[in-house]
């Protein structure tokens, strides 16, 4: 689940109500299921199941750029983003995991419309690994008129077949594509041509299978389980990607961000109405984002411990980086790099615990800093992928899975 634009440490997960109003901010901190924790008090669900996750308020980086540090996160590499340079981790686990059901896809980003911007190129991005690692991306709202069935089918209608073709047809037209590529795949020195073949087969597989469709059809959920998500995207994205994991799907993207800016809070904490490219743009802050955050953290926790799946299915909760512990002359804060706050849950890991913590002013780790190639590492683990694992690139080169980090001890 991530949070884009960078969520603020304070005004989430780790409240400092202890400090002067510049720091502390304009919210309360209220108690949480975990003796001596506290929660921002606009996460009130989430703070009841704090003790199904792991909280983190320990992890730092370097960088306070959106962009170097969001590939950072996706792909243990700091680096460039146009275009990225290294395989995101849905793309390195479509590699070395591929998909648990031959009629669904092993990456699957689900998104907006409007989301544009290089911050989610290096977040999805395949890299060098080629296009039949991409995600299957998801951009369609199906709720954006309320509960309506209709709307779930307008938006899967993309994994049906046209209405003059069968499956034997489909399965004719594969074996013509095959014989026509033929001539270009043995001429073809790069290794897109294989990437697109493979993507082409497995697009086929899910359209055929019908395995995908019902997977991605939320009017197969009861109406009380669709309501404990909320009637809003973000609600149902977390409730699709419980659908999807479930059904077979191997990793699941979930970006919040309608726009780059989403959790970018530079000019006021509770209500940023800061306009992307200078025209009205919509309302962000904690009073808009805060409500719909804490309802599908809560569900989403609640649904995969209720069904019995937290062994299998393993959530990360996190932004590219935290912001900035003093408020800044506009009421917003600026980005940080040096500490944010993450949740890690399910996965058979320890949860119940909180891990490092912060100094008083919740500027930098004050003990157990923890890195972002960690959590990859925790999360590479328990998807059985070897950490000593390499790629190739474009060029030849062996390129190591990650280049540190290793499973954070006190999860496993």
């Amino acid at each position: 689940l991530f949070l884009q634009g960078g969520p603020p440490q304070i005004e989430t997960f780790d409240p400092k109500p202890e400090s002067p109003a510049e720091i502390r901010g304009p919210y309360q901190a209220i108690s949480t299921r975990h003796p001596g924790i506290a929660f921002c008090e606009k996460l009130p669900l989430t703070a009841q199941v704090l003790d199904q996750t792991a909280l983190i308020r320990s992890i730092t980086h370097a960088t306070n750029g959106h962009y170097v540090a969001a590939h950072w996160l996706s792909t243990g590499y700091p680096g460039n983003i146009s275009p990225p340079t290294h395989p995101s981790s849905g793309s390195i686990v479509s590699h070395f995991r591929g998909a648990n059901d031959a009629g669904l896809p092993p990456y699957v980003l689900l998104s907006h419309e409007q989301t544009r911007n290089p911050v989610i190129g290096a977040v999805m991005g395949t890299g060098y690994l080629g296009v039949q690692h991409a995600p299957f991306t998801v951009l369609q709202d199906p709720y954006r008129d309320g509960f309506k069935p209709e709307k779930v089918a307008e938006a899967t209608s993309n994994l049906t077949l046209a209405n003059d073709l069968t499956i034997d047809r489909v399965g004719d037209r594969r074996s013509l594509l095959k014989q026509l590529d033929r001539f270009a795949r043995n001429a073809d020195a790069s290794r897109q041509m294989e990437g697109i073949d493979k993507f082409t087969v497995a697009a086929l597989d899910m359209v055929t299978s019908g395995r995908a469709r019902a997977a991605f059809d939320l009017s197969r959920e009861p109406d009380h389980v669709r309501k404990l998500y909320g009637p809003h995207r973000w609600g149902q994205m977390a409730l699709l990607a419980r659908r999807l994991v479930e059904s077979g799907v191997t990793f699941v993207t979930i970006n919040t961000a309608p726009d780059s800016l989403c959790w970018d809070w530079h000019l006021n904490i509770v209500d940023d109405k800061r306009p992307a490219d200078g025209s009205d743009g919509p309302s962000r802050g904690m009073e808009h984002h805060g409500p719909p955050l804490d309802q599908m953290v809560s569900a989403l926790l609640t649904d995969i411990y209720q069904r019995g799946i937290d062994k299998k299915v393993m959530l990360v909760v996190w932004g590219e980086f935290g912001r900035t512990p003093r408020v800044n002359k506009t009421g917003g804060r600026d980005h940080w790099g040096a500490l944010m706050s993450i949740l890690v849950a399910g996965g058979g890991l320890k949860v119940g615990q909180v891990i490092g913590a912060s100094n008083s002013k919740g500027e930098m780790p004050s003990e157990r800093p923890i890195h972002p190639t960690d959590v990859l590492a925790t999360m590479y683990r328990h998807l059985g992928i070897d950490l000593s694992g390499e790629t190739i690139n474009n060029a030849g080169r062996p390129i190591p899975l990650l280049p540190s980090g290793r499973p954070i001890a006190e999860l496993i």
